[in-house]
């Protein structure tokens, strides 16, 4: 072998050898969706955790190989840094066992790169998945919705007003940064802060613009990212409603608009519910159920009158 070809094979040697220490890198995450985890706790149990990503679920096999019983063991599962599973146990010297524990409830729609964390005592292990997922559409897993919409009147920054009494529901695991933006014939747009905590639920009363007494029409979105994109969309709903009366709530297709600070924004229109256009020149102030415009010619007209008969 001349010097040519001893430099030639040194070349690629250190070239094979760069490759595989690239390969190395450790990237944080262990363990992937094909290869279970072996995970050895501080109290002596052993565990084999494996992940079916198509089914959401996560296998847990774990046994005391020791001639003495494990007390207080425990180990929690993780998905997407939301805890959906922990168990306490004992184990009796020489047992097995088996736990298959569904995940769907902590998957978050709003992520194509997901993270299922297995913890116990001394150790832990990752397994990743990707799923990519419409958030408006999410299928069987939970997410945030609108649950009921109540047209009636209230009181904003001490003064009455017509108000939507929105009740949002969070049945899943995930702790979403939701908002909630409310449009009606008479209102361009109301927004809220609108995080619901997982398995719990909250109402959230929205000003309207409308006439307290008016019959009201609308839609209610619910998003975390941006409304003017879908990525990010979890619900909309449309209501209509009168106060003393139920209000009519029906499902939506999640619909991105432009919201009100924004140049040519989104403006929502029923015909059956449009305010009149001396509804809208009162902007949504009454008397006694009255358009303030109507009363102020009622007045005009009675002054003239009185001038006349004088």
């Amino acid at each position: 072998m001349n010097w040519k070809t001893s430099y030639v094979v040194a070349l690629m040697i250190l070239a094979l050898l760069t490759c595989l220490q690239v390969g190395a890198i450790d990237t944080g995450y262990p363990n992937n969706t094909e290869t279970p985890a072996e995970v050895s706790s501080s109290g002596g149990v052993e565990y084999r955790v494996s992940l079916d990503a198509n089914a959401s679920t996560v296998l847990v096999e774990y046994e005391n190989p020791s001639d003495d019983e494990i007390e207080h063991a425990r180990y929690s599962i993780t998905v997407d840094k939301q805890r959906v599973y922990a168990e306490n146990f004992n184990l009796s010297e020489g047992e097995h066992r088996t736990k298959r524990i569904n995940i769907t409830s902590g998957i978050n729609v709003n992520r194509d790169e997901h993270t299922v964390t297995f913890s116990t005592f001394g150790g832990h292990a990752y397994l990743n998945f990707t799923r990519d997922i419409d958030s408006a559409d999410s299928g069987q897993i939970p997410t945030p919705y609108i649950s009921d919409v109540n047209v009636t009147k209230g009181t904003v920054d001490g003064e009455p007003s017509a108000v939507a009494k929105v009740t949002l529901v969070n049945p899943s695991d995930q702790l979403y940064g939701t908002k909630l933006m409310v449009h009606t014939t008479g209102t361009d747009g109301s927004y809220y802060p609108a995080s619901v905590r997982p398995g719990d639920s909250r109402t959230i009363t929205v000003e309207l613009l409308d006439g307290r007494d008016a019959k009201i029409a609308g839609e209610a979105r619910l998003y975390t990212g941006n409304m003017t994109t879908r990525e990010g969309a979890i619900d909309q709903v449309e209501f209509a409603g009168q106060r003393g009366t139920e209000t009519r709530v029906w499902d939506s297709s999640y619909e991105p608009v432009k919201p009100t600070w924004m140049d040519d924004h989104y403006q929502y229109h029923n015909d059956s519910y449009a305010r009149s256009r001396v509804e809208k020149i009162s902007g949504g102030h009454e008397v006694a159920g009255v358009p303030l415009a109507y009363l102020a010619v009622a007045v005009l007209v009675g002054l003239v009158v009185l001038r006349r008969l004088r």
